[in-house]
């Protein structure tokens, strides 16, 4: 079926290009010489290039010759509370004891006797003078207390507020050394962002002479490729293109094909004098090559 949709896609070229038509015979001849010689051609550039051929696959052109498309490969919780406790007793206070007042009962006691004979007016007025005098010291001593009691408070409070401050002082020494160890932070962060720019750059700068290093490596293969394959193909021509007699002598033997990684097609067309010449060792490859007309696009 395929070979029959060759034949038929040959039969249309031909009578779309060509004002003379050839035979059935001539076209099934034609088909065989194309169908023979693709295959010469791809098994000799899969030799040449190592590989580097995919396909093969030829046509015929009516007053144009045979047609070769090649494809390549291609925070603190602290509780000061805890550091006051025990301090009842600072600087020694303690609880100011109650007046001992028997003393004084028993003199007024002695004076009452001994006062007996004295008018009970003047006694009255005398014992008066004694229990104002007793809740005076009463008076007195209870302020004593208290003062000492304001005293006691004082003192605490004043520990309390050094130690409060002793605190704050250290959290400013903290805070302080925390400034300078971010600031310093701060200043190697800066020295490496202009280390790693410095070195973007440089990568930057080396990355673009790889590329265009490859650029050149792959030029340089592919023009190796092509002159390899324009090689080959003339070879293949010389050595077996005596069996293309189905191509008259006007007519061509063209073969396009694209090396790998480029989107530029190339065309080599060989005339088909040429190819006899070289056939019958009137001129080598060599020359068949540099005969042939060239196309790029």
């Amino acid at each position: 079926m395929k070979n029959l949709l060759s034949l038929l896609s040959v039969a249309v070229l031909s009578a779309t290009f060509s004002t003379a038509a050839k035979t059935d015979q001539d076209i099934a001849k034609l088909q065989r010489e194309v169908t023979i010689f693709q295959r010469v051609v791809s098994t000799a550039l899969k030799h040449d290039t190592n590989g580097q051929v995919q396909n093969v696959e030829g046509y015929y052109l009516a007053d144009q010759g045979l047609v070769f498309d090649v494809s390549l490969r291609g925070k603190s919780m602290f509780d000061w509370r805890k550091h006051i406790e025990g301090m009842r007793d600072l600087h020694g206070f303690s609880e100011i004891p109650s007046p001992d007042f028997s003393s004084l009962e028993m003199q007024m006691s002695e004076l009452s006797d001994n006062l007996a004979d004295v008018s009970k007016e003047a006694y009255q007025v005398a014992l008066e003078a004694v229990r104002q005098g007793a809740e005076q010291i009463r008076e007195v001593a209870e302020q004593e207390r208290e003062t000492r009691r304001e005293l006691h408070e004082l003192e605490r409070a004043k520990q309390e507020l050094n130690y409060m401050l002793k605190r704050q002082n250290e959290k400013d020494k903290e805070l302080e050394q925390h400034h300078k160890d971010i600031a310093k932070q701060i200043a190697q962060l800066e020295a490496e962002k202009a280390k790693l720019a410095e070195n973007k750059t440089q990568l930057k700068e080396r990355l673009e002479k790889d590329k265009q290093k490859r650029q050149a490596q792959q030029q340089a293969q592919q023009e190796l490729l092509r002159t390899t394959v324009t090689m080959s193909l003339a070879n293949s021509l010389c050595d077996y293109g005596n069996g293309l007699r189905g191509v008259s002598e006007n007519e061509h033997v063209s073969f396009k094909f694209s090396p790998s990684y480029q989107q530029e097609k190339h065309i080599l067309v060989f005339k088909k004098s040429d190819i006899e010449s070289c056939v019958k060792g009137k001129i080598n490859a060599e020359k068949l090559a540099k005969r042939a007309t060239q196309y790029a696009f």
